[in-house]
């Protein structure tokens, strides 16, 4: 069976693209994507025109022009303006933030012929789904059809769909007495926001008392169950909440809701059975040692050049300290405390000055790896890439440390039992022994912890997962570290989960936490990725790879590693 990890390579590689177009025409560069919303920092870049509604099955390809149509938002959008003058009713709401995002894209650039037709491909992409959907065939659905493709038409001086040109023709000549002078204002006035506005309002009223009528007609002489069913598509459209936050809620899960949006504290309902452990001080050495050597053969038959990987690692690592005077020389710039030499011997040269720069790596590197029961399948290829990264980072002159996170029981143990007697008290908080696990401390060299690392592969020892918690006491031994970068990769197959405490609370009580914990780390500086074993991990990380480990450690893979380790990526930590 084919591995759908280089699919998923390819459509995390066309929604990165997309977010540094909208990054760089709009000159903002706090915008990045996750999954296939757009963020400016921490709020999504909401949009309410159908037309920019990114559906999952969707072509990745057809992002283009959401990209430059959002770019043109930020760029001419006064947001505070767009809020303050946004009507109350749903319907009226769509139209206006409709016929904004129509503006703003009407303003796109001749010189940018490109994203002209990206802009236009995408409003005839939307055109087509909505009359093959068959949402036309309704009195409602082609009135609102007909609508949108005259109010783009007149704004962009563009053609409407061509397919449905003629479909439309009826509906779009009784509608032009009464829109048309509308329209014409509308486009006259599309360089100025509060002008376009007042008869944006107009249009949006106009459309609110046709659907209001339409429905009174429809109630009165009583619905078949056609049109009850366009009543529902058009509900569809209406199915937004104004509130960002609501709309970021619905971006991180269907039922998902942050931490901070829902005002959840975080809470354990008992602490005393948690442990830190250095799990190779449990297991039998001759085990250890067979371990050691089943990695050693893995390392073998992957054929991985290791030498090869450490340039390219401190290549990327690699900064340089202020520069430091080298004086005496015979060719740089003019040592100004020297001059008076020419006079005494015309001869001397060695008049300039030179500066070096001494090249360094201030980075710690912390690997936490996911030691729940669903990883037991990976296991041994994750040992495999934690033992080669952290000893070619360390070579590279890194510090590096290699951690994990379990519990100590299946289903909560003593905290939930406890819990249990105590007649299951209401938003008990976590409720399992955690078990948070050192295979190499940052002090420790690789050859001395090579076989305890390898402890990875014990396999009982994979239970349930507490990944906020885990995190958390990751960034907290990297905040120790004197270096200057710190960075935290997360290798996970998957959200947390711990069944008691999902029974005891809701059941996104965990993700919630983390999510929470990974802003707060954001804020300290620290940069974290989630290393997401064969899925994509990029709805709980704004930073994220992904390993395929189908046939082992590929370079694809190393190749993306080695990038996220280059400084110029550091921007995209302060995006999120």
């Amino acid at each position: 069976m084919n591995s759908p990890t280089p699919d998923l390579r390819e459509q995390r590689r066309i929604l990165e693209l997309s977010a540094m177009v909208t990054r760089a025409l709009a000159d903002d560069p706090h915008v990045h994507i996750r999954q296939q919303l757009f963020f400016r920092a921490n709020r999504p870049l909401v949009t309410l025109a159908p037309h920019l509604r990114v559906h999952d099955s969707e072509n990745l390809q057809h992002l283009r022009g959401v990209a430059d149509s959002l770019a043109l938002r930020l760029l001419h959008t006064q947001h505070a303006l767009h809020q303050q003058l946004m009507p109350a009713d749903a319907v009226s709401r769509l139209i206006f933030d409709w016929l904004e995002a129509l503006r703003t894209e009407s303003l796109a650039p001749e010189s940018m012929p490109g994203m002209r037709h990206n802009l236009q491909q995408r409003f005839y992409f939307w055109s087509a789904g909505y009359y093959h959907a068959r949402h036309t065939e309704s009195e409602l659905g082609i009135w609102l059809y007909t609508l949108a493709q005259m109010c783009w038409s007149r704004l962009n001086a563009l053609p409407v769909y061509p397919e449905t040109e003629d479909f439309i023709e009826s509906t779009r000549a009784s509608l032009t007495p009464v829109l048309g002078p509308l329209l014409y204002e509308l486009r006259k006035h599309r360089a100025d926001q509060a002008s376009y506005a007042t008869y944006a309002l107009r249009v949006a009223a106009l459309v609110h008392q046709e659907v209001e009528a339409m429905q009174k007609a429809q109630s009165e002489s009583g619905a078949d169950t056609e049109d009850e069913l366009e009543w529902d598509n058009f509900s569809l459209l209406l199915d937004f909440d104004g509130d960002e936050a609501a709309a970021y809620e619905e971006v991180l899960s269907d039922t998902t809701r942050h931490t901070t949006m829902t005002n959840e504290r975080y809470q354990i309902f008992d602490t005393q059975y948690d442990k830190e452990e250095h799990l190779a001080e449990l297991i039998r050495p001759e085990l250890l040692n067979g371990y050691r050597e089943q990695i050693n053969q893995r390392i073998s038959h992957q054929n991985l050049h290791i030498n090869l990987l450490v340039q390219r690692l401190r290549k990327a690592l690699t900064q340089y300290s202020d520069p430091r005077w080298e004086n005496d020389q015979e060719a740089g710039y003019i040592d100004g405390a020297r001059l008076s030499q020419i006079i005494s011997n015309p001869n001397e040269r060695r008049l300039f000055r030179q500066p070096t720069f001494a090249p360094h790596t201030p980075c710690s590197i912390s690997f936490l790896v996911d030691c729940s029961g669903s990883m037991k399948h990976h296991a041994e290829t994750v040992t495999l890439m934690v033992d080669i990264l952290s000893r070619a980072l360390e070579q590279a002159g890194a510090q590096t440390e290699v951690l994990g996170f379990s519990t100590h029981a299946w289903n909560g143990g003593r905290p939930f039992k406890r819990w249990m007697a105590r007649q299951r008290p209401a938003h008990p908080g976590r409720l399992n022994e955690v078990s948070l696990r050192v295979f190499k401390a940052a002090k420790t060299p690789w050859k001395r912890a090579n076989k305890d690392i390898v402890a990875l592969m014990k396999l009982d020892y994979y239970r349930e997962g507490i990944d906020g918690e885990a995190v958390q006491w990751a960034c907290q031994r990297l905040q120790s570290l004197q270096s200057q970068r710190k960075i935290l990769y997360v290798l996970s197959d998957g959200c947390p989960m711990d069944s008691a405490t999902n029974l005891g609370n809701n059941e996104h009580y965990l993700e919630n936490h983390l999510l929470q914990v990974l802003g707060s780390a954001a804020q300290q500086g620290i940069e974290v990725w989630g290393i997401g074993i064969g899925l994509d991990l990029s709805r709980l990380y704004t930073q994220s790879l992904i390993a395929d480990f189908e046939h082992g450690l590929d370079n694809h893979f190393l190749d993306d590693f080695v990038r996220s380790l280059r400084p110029t990526r550091l921007g995209l930590g302060s995006r999120s």
